[in-house]
């Protein structure tokens, strides 16, 4: 699948459901929707906020994205067990609508929802699926692409020092929202960062050390302090670390 749209959701769920939610998300949702063209990239729980669940969704272009969207919402799999999954959310609308600026291959690094399943049930898989980072930039208007270059030339050597995993950078998708039923966040300075890590703790050691770089090489082109999101990764997930 040759995916140049990608959607960030970040789900509040109510209180305490979060493993039924993922069980119940990837019993129902990862194929299913694979067969309309939607391809399920990662799932993950958020550290630190044991009420939240993210995925990634990814779409060949936005004219499929509409149409996927709509067989799926609009068949019988959401149908039926799509009652129950909206009952255990608080808040669904935080998603980040991106396009890549790196090969999308690297994001998964060539795994997909059918690998992670044949190798789970040969017992192949690894258990240890590391840490994955979101950061979202901010650039002050007019910055975006100077912002993109300096983390080009300053912060992707800083990370590659440290053995950090870049799995791409993103900027925000800006054609037209054609799904409405699913609202997006689109703005046009965010610049988007995902890389993964060995475990919980060596992330936090690694984005220590690279923080200096960040800070010099983005601080003047932002507006405001850049938010970001530390996942596990469950089971199933594609985007995990790779152990080399």
């Amino acid at each position: 699948m040759n995916i140049k749209t990608i959607e960030i959701r970040n789900y509040l769920l109510k209180s305490n459901l979060r493993e039924r939610f993922i069980d119940y998300f990837e019993e129902h949702f990862i194929f299913s929707q694979q067969e309309r063209g939607l391809g399920v990239l990662g799932q993950f729980s958020v550290i630190g906020n044991p009420d939240h669940f993210v995925w990634l969704r990814g779409f060949s272009d936005m004219q499929t994205r509409r149409n996927s969207l709509q067989e799926f919402y609009d068949g019988p799999v959401w149908g039926k067990y799509g009652p129950l999954a909206n009952d255990m959310m608080l808040e669904w609308h935080n998603v980040h609508l991106v396009c890549p600026l790196t090969d999308i291959a690297d994001l998964t690094c060539g795994l997909s929802a059918d690998i992670v399943a044949a190798d789970l049930a040969a017992g192949t898989m690894s258990p240890y699926l590391g840490i994955i980072a979101i950061d979202f930039f901010q650039a002050l208007p007019g910055k975006r692409d100077e912002l993109i270059n300096k983390f080009r030339t300053q912060v992707v050597p800083a990370y590659e020092s440290e053995a950090i995993q870049l799995r791409g950078y993103f900027v925000a998708e800006m054609g037209e929202n054609t799904f409405s039923r699913l609202p997006v966040i689109q703005n046009e300075d965010e610049f988007v960062v995902i890389t993964a890590y060995e475990n919980e703790e060596v992330c936090w050691e690694k984005r220590k050390k690279v923080a200096l770089h960040i800070n010099e090489a983005t601080e003047a082109l932002l507006c405001i302090t850049p938010d970001a999101l530390l996942l596990s990764p469950t089971l199933r997930s594609p985007l995990r670390y790779l152990h080399k």
